[in-house]
């Protein structure tokens, strides 16, 4: 009797060491020590910071991050895409995207996006990814308690003092997605590829995901706390609460810290209500309008305090809280990031699999406050 035999297409992976992405040789192979990746494909880092200068007039610069066959194929579907562009015909454009040509070629590009810029929430972007190849290790962190003496005798030297630092065990755990389509769902559903409008609901349900438990490390930090106010609290018209007590105690309170708070981070309430307290637009103003990324999502420079941005994200939960924080008390822990098709004739399916290797993790407790009660 034969044995069917599952074939993989398209595997690829994200080495985190140097923001490249790979062929992945052996998809079933653990990544340990021992693995090694194919032909490189995408230069990541590269690509994306192309991507967001948007100063080039030549659409065909995004290739020069592809190496070798890729280039080529890169080159292709671009100029393909560009004239579908010029000609404005949206049915060309589609086919060309939704092509079986260059499915290998949109795998990757999402995972060279997903690594560097974040489309799906806005949280992710605030901290640095700390490269964890092998998923597991230490990371440190250095307090600020060197100590200066006063008033040394003559003949005396002052005693050194030892900067303190605490430990923090790194574990990062897999997480993944599948979609899958059937032959049989192939031949009945017409006029539309299905399969790739599920692989890219998938990329974006990963990218959720990932924002959302940066979300929830930000909240887990309840041990340091500051008193708000009611940024949106109204009295005859006019605000009834001036901020500025909670902003000289943000200043108070990191001024003797190992690092000064550039991000202040709620949910889109508390975002809204502080730039239009009377206080802060000034009393008779018409409503500041709210600019954004997306829906529920913005960003802008804080009052008062110079240096630090306020981030709204609807993945916050708490109604009531922001957080103030400078950006190294969390970092994200990225290990690799596999994707492939694996197609079974025994079951007449075809599934696309994306395992991801992410931790958001509190570094440093010191430098991150929640402020209670900024909204009601």
């Amino acid at each position: 009797m034969s044995t069917v035999t599952k074939s993989y297409i398209n595997s690829i992976i994200y080495n985190p060491e140097d923001r490249c992405v790979y062929e992945d040789s052996n998809p079933s192979r653990r990544l340990d020590d021992s693995y090694v990746y194919g032909d490189l494909i995408l230069n990541a880092k590269r690509y994306n910071e192309i991507k967001n200068k948007n100063d080039s007039n030549d659409p065909l610069k995004i290739t020069d991050v592809f190496y070798g066959k890729y280039a080529d194929n890169a080159k292709d579907v671009y100029s393909k895409l560009e004239d579908a562009k010029e000609s404005q015909d949206r049915s060309l454009a589609a086919a060309i995207i939704t092509s079986k040509e260059y499915t290998l070629l949109q795998d990757t590009v999402v995972l060279g996006q997903n690594e560097e810029l974040i489309k799906t929430g806005i949280l992710s972007s605030i901290f640095e990814e700390v490269s964890t190849p092998t998923l597991t290790g230490k990371y440190a962190a250095f307090a600020e308690d060197l100590k200066w003496h006063s008033n040394i005798p003559e003949s005396k030297s002052p005693e050194p003092s030892m900067g303190g630092y605490s430990v923090t065990t790194i574990e990062v755990p897999k997480s993944g997605g599948a979609v899958a389509i059937t032959d049989r769902a192939r031949q009945v559903i017409n006029g539309a590829d299905v399969f790739a409008r599920l692989v890219s609901q998938l990329q974006s349900k990963r990218l959720r995901a990932e924002n959302q438990a940066v979300a929830a490390e930000i909240e887990s930090n309840t041990s340091n706390s500051l008193t708000g106010t009611d940024w949106g609290a109204r009295a005859s018209g006019v605000s009834s609460n001036n901020p500025i007590d909670v902003f000289n105690d943000i200043q108070n309170t990191f001024s003797s810290k190992v690092a000064r708070p550039n991000y202040f981070v709620s949910k889109w309430l508390g975002y809204a209500e502080l730039f239009n307290n009377d206080f802060v637009k000034g009393t008779g103003q018409p409503l500041k309008a709210i600019s954004g990324t997306s829906f529920g999502e913005s960003v802008a420079d804080f009052p008062v305090i110079n240096g630090i941005r306020y981030v709204a994200d609807s993945d916050i939960t708490s109604t009531t809280a922001g957080w103030v924080f400078a950006s190294q008390a969390i970092k994200l822990f990225r290990g690799p990031t596999r994707a492939y098709t694996v197609t079974d004739p025994d079951t007449e399916t075809e599934k696309y699999v994306t395992k991801t290797h992410f931790l958001p993790k509190t570094v440093d407790a010191t430098i991150i406050y929640r402020v209670t009660g900024i909204t009601a």
